[in-house]
């Protein structure tokens, strides 16, 4: 097990992007005892014609926003021990709606320590202080979008380890895993309308503690079988406000499948298996089924690359008391036509089916970006975002259209 590369731009998700896509040796500066600092800024200017993700019922507000995300990272690795530490600052300024303003901040350490040829440790913590838009997660739907007054706030404390039994290309690898997260609201805790009262984000309030095993077998050169099981237990701060019972539950999942890496033309993952939810509150749904991933990205050319992200389960809701099942499928495609000039294309489907109700929502979006990598360091890019909701309750279903011009250096 190694620190991959683009360790940054997966555990900030979309934020470093620039990172990922500029990493090589030759980025940032190195010091005389061997640690790499490597400074990251993205910028984008967008037109956002839906901030509240209004449903057709609604006049939807538009305006122009400006995104600064400056950061920094810090890379080490001698002798097998490989060491990252990043953070970056997203700044989001609305010029038609400065209530919408946001202030986000990342920090994340990613740690590996091969103790010899056969065992390693990992050690890796996140520490996120992140907002929900408008109209998304708490204050989804018309009824909510159009009275909060700012975005929705959290944060989240994120730490896991894993020991790793077994050399890269051993036959047989095990891995044991252990984590805790907490996440906790920082604004809209005690709402005082006693018609949204139950809404206050303090119910919202949880950490968890989780804990798995992972077996790989390899059975052919780029080829690995796995077996997983994995546990998570969700324990919430407060009750139900509407029923005054317990909201924790505990996850299980029981996965086999199997990860490949074909010559770096295609590397994956697939797991197939089984989750089981179960509720304290023994009035609640509990669910047992089918759950699945995959994780796939081929290389049919050296300027081209197609990713594919799928997968489905159960999840508690943002809104509701009871779970949602989720089944997703995340598409991409970018290819260099020429050396500096580029698009970048994903599609995403979702469907999320409310177990408590009859919600049903249906997401669909899309991303177009064409990109121009004017030196080594700085990327121009061109894009429209679109996203869509089908939902059976009408208030939740909207439209929204965001297109934008980035600037991402990597220096």
């Amino acid at each position: 097990m190694k620190l991959n590369k683009s360790t940054i731009a997966l555990s900030l998700l979309t934020s470093c992007a620039c990172y990922a896509a500029h990493a090589n040796e030759e980025r940032g500066y190195v010091t005389e005892s061997g640690i790499r600092i490597t400074p990251l800024f993205e910028s984008s200017l967008e037109h956002n014609d839906n901030i509240g993700r209004f449903s057709s019922s609604q006049k939807p507000e538009s305006s122009g926003v400006l995104v600064l995300e400056p950061g920094i990272a810090f890379e080490s690795d001698r002798g097998g021990n490989e060491h990252l530490v990043a953070y970056q600052i997203s700044s989001g300024t609305y010029f038609d709606s400065s209530d919408d303003n946001f202030l986000d901040h990342k920090f994340i350490t990613n740690n590996f320590i091969r103790l010899n040829s056969k065992h390693g440790v990992s050690l890796n913590y996140n520490l996120l202080l992140l907002h929900e838009e408008r109209g998304t997660g708490l204050s989804a739907g018309d009824s909510l979008s159009t009275v909060v007054t700012d975005p929705v706030e959290y944060l989240i404390n994120d730490i896991n380890s894993t020991y790793v039994y077994g050399s890269e290309g051993a036959k047989g690898r095990l891995e044991l895993s252990l984590g805790y997260l907490d996440r906790s609201y920082k604004n809209y805790r005690d709402i005082s309308n006693p018609n949204l009262a139950q809404l206050s984000t303090k119910y919202k309030d949880f950490d968890e503690v989780s804990g798995g095993s992972a077996f790989y077998y390899r059975v052919m050169p780029a080829t690995q079988a796995l077996f997983e099981i994995e546990l998570v237990k969700r324990n919430y701060d407060l009750a139900d406000p509407a029923t005054t019972r317990s909201q924790d539950s505990l996850d299980q999942f029981y996965m086999i499948g199997s990860k490949w890496d074909m010559s770096g033309k295609t590397t994956g993952k697939l797991r197939l298996g089984l989750q089981n939810k179960d509720y304290e509150d023994s009035q609640k749904d509990q669910f047992t089924g089918f759950s699945w991933d995959v994780d796939l990205t081929w290389n049919p050319l050296e300027h081209s690359q197609v990713t594919l992200l799928g997968g489905q389960r159960v999840r508690d809701p943002e809104q509701g008391r009871n779970y949602v099942k989720d089944k997703f499928l995340t598409s991409g495609w970018k290819h260099h036509w020429k050396s500096n000039f580029y698009s970048d294309i994903e599609l995403l489907l979702r469907n999320s089916d409310y177990s408590s109700s009859n919600r049903d929502d249906d997401f669909y979006s899309n991303r177009l970006a064409l990109g121009y990598t004017l030196n080594d360091i700085t990327d121009l890019v061109l894009g429209w975002k679109y996203e869509r909701v089908n939902s059976t309750i009408n208030e939740n279903s909207y439209k929204q259209n965001v297109w934008y011009l980035s600037v991402n250096l990597v220096l």
